[in-house]
């Protein structure tokens, strides 16, 4: 069913073609049968391990493949993969695009690692050096950017550029800055932090203040490195500015913004827009034609691969196809058959041999991917390097909202078998090697004789399952030569190699979270931030929310089980809780002792206050002296109505009698 609404819509799409042109003929290049097109249209292929590049390149760079003890000599655009190891001398540096808005700069003396490289993130290892990290439109929630320097980890938080100095073996620091609005968190074996846009830190590795760190102004960290990243950054901003992602082609195809500088996009009837070289891009190379100045390199899993002279062949010797169209060479993002996505691949060329001599020349326009490499991916052929290819899983679906696709040209379908490619190859772009040379040097490419020539192209080549074996890493006869196997660099130091990261990198997924979850909140859940506050009303009294406090939610504490009993019983009895009498602020009463005869009263403690003293009792009467007499009151005499009152009897006085008068 696919199929069927594929070939309506090309159908569709070339009528329309052909009646916008106002042709005088209909087209006669014919699209292959059906069943070749089911097998052509949204195809995966075997490997789809996500690919990295050298874009800039200065001075004298190595490279080391994974499971290899040997180091190469780098160059411009070679393919980086997952475990490849790059260190530079005294006075190199080079980039590194991971896709069309990630570049990593290397600065002289310096060792990188690719730890991790698929299509949900990056991670870096940065055992000594200096490096400079450009990241624009970064999205943290689906995919990630770390670097493990010495005992730390610096996790990308959010687009912007980032400085990491790790110095060198046996310092005890490591220096960290942020700027054009990035955003970090550094976590060491001990601890974790956020660093800003325009701040810089310094994260100490050893003594005795191992853990801790100190930040600055970013600013104070510019020097001669900084100024040239700076100027790559520039150089790249302006290419994108004037690239046509989304137009010509999708954003998979990264690189192709260096195109700009070395052709133009032109318009063809049979091809729609295609790119061509300028003239003064290709007039260094005598008889220039696609895939003859360059050479083959076994990179694992893909085996072997194409690496380019021209600075500008990144993306059109890796995706798309090259057509011979009215006496020249263009390049079209797609071949005749357009997937679901644009993959990477290490060329798009057909393989024969003859006499001796591997040839290979472009893969035409109609056919589909020519897979060299079979042998190798279903044999195990590899040589030593990782026993195989390994196939990553189906990376995100890029959409592809190209607004001029290339056209699919119509026809009635061919009832017999493909027709070779000699009437759309010519003879002069087959390139040939002699076998004993291949994959050793950089040099040796040829053109074969025409007649050779012809009779290569006159047949027609299948899907690569029954093209010629090439030979392995291990077969190539003879050792390869010094312009691409060199010595060991002198900055790597193998007895002992300087541990990286926070922790130890096990797995794909970033550290980030993990780290931020032990070294900042102590494995506790972070503070959850009020946002459901309502706003305050100036007609009503405010009411003060208390402020959220600590760095994570306190939990609160676990209920202790009850005891487990060796008897089953109906109900477990809680043991009484002592619950502590109050404090009253009455003393208390002394009791009364065996020697007392009566109780006896005991005075409270002295108060700030006077409090009343009664007076001591006392055995016998006392001897107090009279009253003063006081004199007589002049009331006024009573009326008849109130009886008088009686009298005062005298007081007598102690031993005196009062006279008897009878």
């Amino acid at each position: 069913m696919r199929s069927i609404k594929f070939t309506l819509f090309a159908l569709t799409m070339g009528l329309l073609l052909v009646s916008i042109a106002g042709a005088s003929s209909p087209m006669t290049i014919n699209l292959p049968n059906e069943d070749s097109a089911v097998r052509y249209d949204d195809t995966v292929p075997e490997v789809t391990a996500r690919v990295a590049r050298i874009s800039f390149i200065s001075g004298d760079v190595q490279i080391r493949r994974t499971d290899s003890q040997e180091w190469e000599r780098a160059t411009l655009n070679l393919p980086i993969v997952e475990g490849d190891e790059l260190t530079t001398s005294g006075d190199s540096r080079f980039e590194i695009q991971f896709d069309r808005s990630t570049h990593l700069r290397v600065s002289d003396n310096s060792y990188v690692k690719i730890s991790r490289l698929n299509y949900d993130g990056v991670a870096l290892s940065l055992p000594q050096g200096l490096v400079s990290l450009r990241v624009r439109d970064f999205d943290k929630d689906k995919a990630y950017f770390e670097v493990d320097a010495p005992g730390s980890t610096v996790a990308v938080q959010r687009e912007g550029m980032y400085r990491i100095d790790a110095g060198q073996p046996g310092d005890s620091e490591i220096r960290l800055a942020v700027t054009n609005g990035g955003e970090a968190r550094i976590y060491s074996e001990s601890s974790g932090f956020l660093l800003k846009n325009g701040r810089s830190a310094r994260v100490y590795i050893a003594g005795n203040t191992v853990g801790e760190w100190e930040t600055g102004d970013a600013s104070r960290f510019a020097d001669e490195f900084d100024t040239w990243a700076l100027e790559r950054d520039a150089v790249i901003t302006r290419s994108l500015r004037n690239a046509h992602y989304d137009a010509y082609y999708d954003q998979d195809i990264y690189g192709a913004e260096d195109l700009g500088e070395y052709g133009e996009w032109i318009y063809t009837r049979k091809y729609g827009y295609v790119w061509r070289p300028y003239q003064s891009s290709i007039s260094s190379y005598s008889n220039w034609s696609p895939y003859r100045y360059g050479h083959w390199r076994w990179i694992a899993p893909y085996g072997w691969t194409w690496v380019n002279d021209e600075p500008w062949g990144w993306a059109t010797y890796h995706h798309g196809r090259w057509i011979f169209d009215n006496g020249g060479w263009v390049w079209t993002p797609y071949g005749m058959y357009r997937s679901m996505r644009s993959w990477w691949s290490p060329a798009m060329v057909v393989f024969s041999t003859y006499g001796g001599n591997i040839c290979w020349y472009p893969l035409p326009y109609s056919y589909a991917y020519y897979n060299y490499n079979y042998y190798y991916y279903n044999n195990g052929g590899w040589g030593g390097h990782g026993g195989g290819p390994h196939p990553t899983p189906t990376p995100r679906s890029t959409p592809n909202p190209v607004v001029t696709p290339t056209p699919v040209l119509v026809g009635p379908p061919p009832k017999g078998p493909k027709l070779p490619p000699l009437g759309t190859i010519p003879p002069t772009a087959v390139v040939a090697v002699s076998a004993d040379q291949f994959g050793r040097t950089r040099k040796g490419n040829t053109t074969p004789p025409l007649s050779v020539a012809t009779t290569i192209l006159s047949t027609t080549p299948d899907d690569g399952r029954n093209g010629p074996k090439l030979p392995s890493i291990k077969e190539i006869k003879g050792p390869i030569g010094n312009d691409i196997r060199s010595e060991k660099p002198r900055v790597v130091t193998d007895k002992a190699p300087v541990r990286t990261g926070a922790v130890v990198r096990t797995t794909d997924k970033p550290l980030d979270n993990e780290l931020r979850t032990t070294r900042i909140f102590g494995g506790r859940p972070p503070l959850t931030t009020r946002n459901d506050t309502p706003p305050v009303k100036t007609d009503t009294p405010i009411v003060r929310t208390p402020r959220d406090t600590g760095a994570v939610d306190r939990q609160p504490p676990v209920k202790q089980s009850p005891p487990t009993v060796s008897q089953p019983v109906d109900r477990v009895k809680q043991p009484p809780v002592y619950v502590p009498p109050t404090k009253t602020e009455t003393p208390r009463a002394d009791p009364p002792t065996s020697r007392q005869e009566t109780p006896r009263y005991t005075p409270p403690p002295r108060q700030d206050t006077p409090r009343y003293t009664p007076p001591p009792r006392q055995d016998t009467p006392r001897n107090d002296p009279p009253p003063t007499r006081q004199p007589p009151r002049s009331d006024p005499p009573p009326t008849k109505s109130e009886p008088k009152p009686d009298k005062p009897a005298p007081i007598e006085s102690k031993g005196s009698r009062k006279p008897d008068n009878g």
